[in-house]
């Protein structure tokens, strides 16, 4: 009887123990990385306000608001130039001195032997003004207080690239993202190739007739009436 109950239960964990290949991530190699040329490894220091020529007539200046220059879609600056990562804007904003030098001594300090970092955006070059404590109403706008650089969505602030691997790079620009005056994001290359996959296979396979184009086209629900010129132009996604 010892013997039929020893034998039972080496036969279960017999059972229980069974041989598996496991597959193990192949290693990430850096065969395809290209350096910046001019060799500058880490952030350059931005002016915080644009250079003047007085020779050719060049000047501060007043202006509004001017809140077109972050509204709407990037159509220039929306790929990667050394296909590793970077930090994209979701929503449009206005960035200015003290959020880019936050980010320039963030990610230099964050950067290690053979990894670099670029910028994708210009230095800021939109004044904004402000009137003194307790002026009046009236007299014309205020004094220039400081200069910001609009960005529209979908716009890379910066790139960091080299021997450097996806978690190591999420882990301080996504941190990095929580602290800009608008909605950023983490981008690779990998991310930004599935995006337009999956918009093509959306595009290609929906069965949805009722899309933008044919509401307004037909001016369903008068809609033409009460959506905005930027709904019309944009399709609805740009707010």
């Amino acid at each position: 009887m010892l013997r039929l109950r020893v034998g039972s239960l080496f036969g279960r964990l017999g059972e229980c123990q069974k041989r598996t290949f496991k597959k193990y991530p192949f290693p990430v190699t850096f065969e395809n990385v290209v350096f910046p040329p001019n060799g500058k490894m880490k952030l350059p220091t931005m002016p915080s306000e644009p250079t003047y020529n007085p020779e050719l007539g060049e000047e501060p200046y007043k202006t509004s608001h001017r809140l077109i220059e972050a509204r709407g879609p990037e159509e220039i600056h929306t790929e990667l130039i050394h296909n590793q990562f970077g930090l994209a804007a979701v929503n449009g904003g206005f960035l200015g001195a003290n959020h880019l030098k936050m980010l320039e001594e963030r990610v230099n300090k964050n950067l290690r032997e053979k990894q670099f970092a670029i910028w994708r955006v210009e230095e800021p070059w939109l004044p904004r003004t402000k009137k003194s404590q307790g002026a009046r109403l009236g007299g014309g706008k205020g004094r220039i207080k400081r200069y910001v650089t609009p960005v529209r969505s979908g716009r890379i602030i910066l790139e960091v690239g080299g021997y450097i691997i996806e978690p190591e790079a999420r882990s301080f620009l996504c941190y990095l993202a929580d602290l800009l005056p608008m909605k950023a994001e983490f981008v690779s290359a990998e991310i930004l190739q599935q995006r337009r996959e999956e918009e093509e296979y959306i595009r290609r396979e929906n069965a949805n007739r009722f899309d933008w184009d044919m509401v307004m086209r037909y001016n369903m629900q008068n809609c033409t009436s009460w959506l905005s010129s930027y709904d019309l132009h944009w399709r609805g996604k740009f707010k």
